[in-house]
């Protein structure tokens, strides 16, 4: 009995999915983009009700579903892995499904071959494949899209139509942007046809539009239904201005868009040559372009609503990319399915294997061996400039300690990779209060000050006190501001030792170190201690203020062995009636009383003096000492008083 051979058609699909499958697989980035780190971290802390995002809603909810699955079968790590492994079964099936496409078109399967291995070994398509983002799920959607389309042109029907609106609802719901491919489609639809190879007997324009309505209303309902959900049940928006806002963030920060001048046209260049290969892409696109303009005649006698149907792709996603954001890669990755199917169009002309497909091949090739290298190198962790930086803070810092820093992955990779919750981004600082640059220093110097009161250290980047020029440009304020808004606590600032070819980092000394060492000298700040029932506070040769009733000062949190101390010196100079201060020290409840208090006379000068307390023997003055109170006026008035230092002598 004879065998029956294996239907190439179904085997050649199959291999090229297991095989780029694979290589996906065993590519895994270990370094990832700031939005990847954003929604794993999403999906591992948040609840589910917070993980809808306006500009691809779906894909929170898909890496929930995805986490959950991996769990089921026994996986006990965090949501990064399942993410990107669901990207690389998305990539590993666009691959085979375009592959089907261009052999359906061409009718052969050597382009078909080249064409599918251009676009799986492609950068942008490859990195974002193996990372966790939504680009590679929507342009597998994008590639049903085109498929439907191709048999609508030939068979139309209203089951297609439907479908047609159904998937590219999924497009857009995994990205917003794909709203764009209504053009291309509509186009398509409308192209008269004429009878060419390939595609022949094409159906007439009357054919195709029937249940374009089926089509429009999937389509309306599919994805009106999802955000009116989210936007109304589970964000709680109760007016269209709530709803709108939400739904058009990113277009109203001006980040995005604007002019399209020369600096636009250049990143446009390096974007589309990044998006085929790292480094070398722009090379790669010329021998593929000239093989396109040497078989052009093939294309031109093409189908035309499928050229229609490419070209208007291209021309509708490159124009609104190139208006918002031409050097960023992701947004290509929809770009590269048409682009390559006019260029298995343009070869079909030529006998099998012809020299041209060789040339294609070769290119496929190249991009396969620079790109592995590439994004080998690139998620490997262990040389990731941000994964040294935070690991170094996470050494250094404590849970408590607040660390500045200017924007990008740091604030993502601090909480996800060193459990440091306490920080801030002045990226994102300047963002929540709308670009205000004096709201934005109030609030940066409160959490400054709230954590060294805390007994916390204080880490800076060197890029927070230097931001760099896109930071700037961003939200319109300048270097001189930043260094304005800290400059009380610059001389305070102590260089953090960081590995060589690291940026800098700069240290504020916790209250502890500071009393075990020099103590607490107010020349530019308070350094974490906290003025109550005072007014006009402010530092000039120390913290001068006019002090209300019961003034006092409290000290930052503090751990202090009552038995090191013998006494605590101050200086300050009194311009006020009061003849006397008080010294309180509270133990671990942090509760402060007259009984664990000193008061001592003040001599009657305003010259500064500096008062030495003894602290020997003194009820309370044992065990551990958390915090220090000062009043330094009891029941005086008149003018300031300038405290200009405050220091713990310990035992000879």
């Amino acid at each position: 009995m004879l065998r029956r051979r294996p239907d190439i058609r179904l085997v050649a699909p199959l291999g090229l999915f297991l095989g780029m499958l694979l290589l996906y697989l065993a590519t895994l980035t270990d370094v990832h983009t700031f939005d990847a780190l954003s929604y794993a971290s999403g999906v591992d802390l948040k609840p589910w009700t917070e993980m809808f995002h306006p500009h691809h809603l779906a894909y929170g909810p898909l890496g929930i579903l995805a986490l959950k699955v991996a769990q089921a079968a026994g996986y006990e790590g965090r949501a990064a892995v399942p993410l990107q492994v669901v990207n690389a079964v998305a990539g590993a099936l666009g691959v085979a499904l375009f592959f089907t496409t261009v052999r359906r078109v061409t009718q052969r399967i050597d382009l078909a071959l080249v064409a599918a291995l251009l676009l799986g070994s492609a950068y942008a398509y490859w990195y974002y494949s193996i990372e966790i983002e939504v680009y590679t799920i929507a342009t597998l959607f994008l590639l049903i899209c085109l498929e439907l389309i191709i048999r609508q042109l030939k068979a139309p029907s209203r089951g297609r139509m439907l479908a047609l609106g159904l998937v590219q609802s999924g497009a857009i719901l995994f990205h917003q942007t794909n709203l764009l491919f209504c053009v291309p489609l509509a186009v398509g639809l409308l192209i008269p046809a004429r009878d060419t190879a390939g595609l022949t007997q094409l159906a007439p324009v009357r054919d195709r539009l029937k249940g374009w309505w089926i089509y429009a209303l999937a389509l309306a309902l599919c994805v009106a239904l999802p955000y009116l959900f989210v936007g109304i049940l589970v964000s709680g928006f109760r007016s269209p201005d709530q709803f709108m806002a939400w739904m058009t963030e990113y277009a109203r920060t001006g980040w995005w868009g604007g002019p399209i001048t020369g600096k636009k046209w250049s990143d446009l260049g390096s974007g589309i040559a990044e998006t085929l290969a790292q480094p070398g892409g722009a090379l790669l696109w010329l021998l593929l372009a000239g093989l396109l303009l040497l078989y052009l005649r093939h294309i031109a006698a093409g189908p035309r609503p499928l050229l229609a149907v490419l070209l208007s792709w291209l021309l509708i996603y490159g124009g609104f990319f190139l208006w918002w954001e031409p050097n960023n890669i992701e947004f290509w990755i929809a770009s590269l399915p048409p682009a390559l199917l006019l260029l298995a169009l343009a070869l079909r002309g030529e006998r099998r294997w012809a020299p041209g497909v060789w040339i294609a091949l070769a290119v496929a090739v190249t991009a396969l061996g620079i790109n592995y290298d590439s994004i080998t190198r690139r998620g490997d962790s262990r040389t990731d400039l941000q994964r040294t930086i935070v690991g170094v803070l996470g050494r250094h810092s404590g849970p408590a300690d607040l660390l500045l820093v200017p924007d990008g992955l740091i604030e993502l990779y601090l909480p996800y990779y060193e459990e440091r919750y306490n920080y801030l981004s002045l990226n994102a600082l300047l963002y929540a209060t709308g670009g205000n640059w004096d709201t934005a220093c109030a609030q940066l110097r409160q959490r400054i000050d709230s954590s060294l009161h805390a007994g916390a250290a204080i880490f800076i980047a060197d890029e927070v006190l230097n931001p760099p020029r896109l930071l700037l440009e961003r939200h319109r304020f300048n270097a001189e501001q930043v260094r304005a808004c800290l400059a009380p606590y610059s001389p305070d600032l102590q260089p953090l030792a960081m590995p060589e070819n690291v940026p800098a980092y700069w240290r504020i000394p916790t209250a502890q170190e500071r009393a075990e060492e020099a103590g607490w000298s107010f020349a530019g700040s308070s350094q974490g201690w906290q003025a109550i029932n005072a007014e006009g506070s402010h530092f000039a040769g120390g913290w001068l203020l006019s002090p209300g009733e019961d003034c006092m000062l409290i000290s930052p949190l503090l751990h202090l062995d009552a038995d090191h101390y013998a006494a605590i010196e101050i200086r300050l100079s009194n311009g006020t009636t009061a003849q006397r201060a008080r010294l309180f020290y509270a133990g671990p409840d942090q509760q402060f009383s007259e009984e664990h208090s000193i008061l001592w006379e003040l001599q009657p000068t305003t010259q500064a003096v500096s008062y030495r307390v003894d602290l020997r023997g003194r009820p309370g003055w044992e065990g551990i000492i958390s915090r220090l109170r000062l009043d330094p006026a009891l029941g005086g008035s008149g003018d300031e008083i300038l405290i200009e230092h405050i220091q713990l002598i310990p035992y000879p």
